[in-house]
């Protein structure tokens, strides 16, 4: 047998043994290996197995699919292969069995299966966690499904609206409505302007305006907090 461990950081978020011939990784309910993360497609890739091996195939994802640092679309698994999706990572085990009792996530309707896909930049995020590893990281805490999911603001702009880094819906929301641009030690909330008005705090931004740890910015009723992650 062999085995797949999903990883978020050091912690374990499950474990699933490769008892079928092929088997979906994404974010999406329905897929065998659910990875619960904005970064990650719907119907991410697949692991198939052929002859006494198992390759690795991405499926079309917007972010990628990568084992030891590099892109791939089809990947033959070697033993304690590390592959990276998003923020998550997953070994690759060629001859183990999922522990019954390691931690793993519920599907369900609190899921984000149905949520657009946030685009994830691998490279700003590897340069980002390398460089500030114990020191403060600022994020977006966003709204999905119910429950709160940290956007560490990786990017010197990232960018927020119907087509945006961070998805923002509503009538009228440009496909960017707003930019959170890196700015010193921090960062400042420009707005794209438009018929939909960019508040921080309750108060409307006609330009731009800079951020501090606890701040809410709200798009078309939606509320998104600037934190550290």
């Amino acid at each position: 047998m062999a085995k797949i461990t999903v990883f978020f950081g050091s912690d374990i978020q499950a474990e699933r043994t490769l008892d079928r011939d092929e088997l979906r990784i994404g974010r999406a309910a329905d897929c065998d290996i659910v990875v619960d993360n904005l970064g990650v497609s719907r119907h991410h890739c697949t692991i198939v197995r052929e002859g006494d091996g198992w390759t690795l195939v991405d499926g079309g994802s917007n972010n990628g699919t990568f084992v030891g640092g590099q892109r791939i679309d089809r990947h033959p698994l070697k033993d304690k292969d590390r592959i990276i999706l998003g923020k998550h990572s997953l070994a690759f085990d060629s001859a183990g069995t999922a522990d019954p009792n390691a931690a793993s996530r519920k599907k369900g309707p609190t899921g984000m299966g149905g949520e657009m896909t946030m685009f994830v930049d691998q490279a700003a995020l590897q340069k980002a966690m390398a460089s500030e590893v114990g020191g403060k990281r600022m994020a977006l805490s966003v709204p999905q499904g119910g429950r709160e999911v940290l956007v560490p603001l990786i990017k010197d702009e990232t960018t927020v609206g119907k087509a945006g880094d961070v998805p923002a819906k509503g009538f009228l929301v440009k496909p960017v409505q707003a930019k959170i641009v890196r700015s010193g030690a921090g960062h400042r909330l420009v707005s794209m302007g438009g018929l939909r008005a960019v508040r921080v705090n309750g108060v409307k931004v006609a330009g731009d305006s800079p951020l501090k740890a606890g701040d809410t910015i709200v798009i078309a009723g939606t509320a998104f907090t600037y934190k550290q992650a």
